[in-house]
């Protein structure tokens, strides 16, 4: 798809405008209540992958300086996890290796049965602005000193991968290396006015020949559902960013379900009821979609578990909910659509409803996103006087 950015840039600058409103009530009800910074945020022990065998990772959530792009452009649309950080404030070098050190302490036992270990800073682990290179190659050499670890996985954004950042990143460990990066969905309109990034997909093309050349693996991650997307559109989307990615060959690909976190857009939107989270059924949709057109990438279906709490997140119903995620954790091992055979609900038929009748407002996506912020600008311009 073509797309030019500079189409829509007094619509983007009223987005950001907005987003950046919304960061500073976010700062002001959260700054005062983080006080340490040489300790994690949390940890989590989850289901990796390493040649297709599951294995136990370690998952790291560092307490980070926080997303350069939140102060810049307001962030994604989607993205709370500014609430867990310093809001720009820098984390010291000094303190982001303490946390690492201490959590390698006090989760030994966990450390030990794991292969993988991921590294999250809520933000870009490729971006100086929130932590130094030397930090992160730091951190690096600390973690490979554990012999029986196999691979390290990381998260930056798409723009901040350079061929400078990838040589350090390689020459500081032996074992594999993964960087985990928000590439959202394959059509740049719906990446740049549903969830404010503006990058071009020739980013993406160039920076995953540059990791291939350094045997480094790009996972991207795909947003199921961001705001302004009917249920229908959110599925059709996911599958076109699915086929796009097809051609890369790539180890991985990561599916990211809808949470909604306060002091975001999506939180704005959901507390009118002009937003609703992703049915499930809609994933398995996406599944068998994928298996028709004979897309062999692996798809990893996300835990909804976060450095931050969530208000709502992608569901089905109580009675299916449960199951439904069961059913998703043995999918993400077996790669098989049988698991979800004998899974059916009463809600199903409710799902199959939104699909065939679910309208969009009628207008295109650009009009969409003006009207939707029109009503929220005014509701913050009605509720600061």
């Amino acid at each position: 798809m073509v797309y030019n950015h500079s189409d829509h840039s007094v619509l983007r600058q009223e987005l950001r405008g907005y987003l950046r409103s919304i960061r500073k009530l976010s700062e002001a009800n959260y700054k005062k209540t983080i006080k340490k910074f040489d300790e994690v945020i949390f940890t989590e022990q989850r289901t990796g992958f390493i040649n297709g065998k599951p294995v136990e990772r370690l998952v790291i959530f560092l307490r980070g300086t926080g997303c350069s792009l939140t102060t810049e452009t307001g962030g994604c649309t989607f993205c709370g996890f500014y609430n867990a950080t310093n809001f720009g404030g820098r984390v010291s070098d000094e303190d982001y290796i303490r946390q690492i050190n201490n959590i390698l302490v006090t989760k030994a036992n966990e450390l030990q049965k794991s292969e993988i270990v991921c590294l999250y800073n809520d933000g870009s682990m490729l971006n100086e602005k929130e932590i130094s290179l030397n930090a992160v190659t730091s951190v690096l050499k600390i973690i490979s000193g554990y012999k029986h670890l196999k691979k390290i996985v990381m998260e930056a954004r798409v723009e901040d991968i350079s061929e400078k950042k990838l040589k350090a990143v390689k020459e500081a460990t032996d074992l594999d290396l993964e960087i985990s990066v928000g590439f959202e969905s394959a059509n740049p309109m719906i990446r740049d006015l549903c969830i404010n990034k503006s990058f071009d997909n020739s980013v993406f093309e160039r920076n995953v020949a540059m990791a291939n050349k350094y045997n480094i693996s790009i996972v991207p991650l795909l947003m199921l559902k961001p705001p302004f997307l009917s249920e229908k559109e959110a599925i059709d989307d996911y599958v076109e960013s699915l086929r796009y990615l097809e051609r890369f060959k790539l180890n991985r690909i990561d599916m990211e379900l809808p949470t909604i976190e306060k002091f975001t857009l999506m939180h704005e939107l959901w507390k009118r009821n002009m937003y609703s989270p992703s049915r499930l059924w809609s994933v398995v949709e996406i599944l068998k979609r994928k298996h028709d057109l004979n897309l062999k990438t692996k798809l990893y279906i996300s835990p909804t578990s976060y450095s931050v709490p969530s208000e709502s997140r992608a569901s089905n119903c109580v009675e299916c909910d449960t199951a439904m995620f069961n059913k998703f954790g043995e999918y993400n091992i077996i790669g098989d659509l049988s698991v979800f055979e004998q899974l059916d609900c009463q809600c199903k038929k409710d799902w199959m409803d939104i699909i065939l009748h679910e309208q969009s407002s009628g207008t295109e996506l650009p009009a969409r996103v003006r009207d939707l912020l029109n009503v929220l600008q005014y509701d913050y311009a009605v509720s600061d006087t």
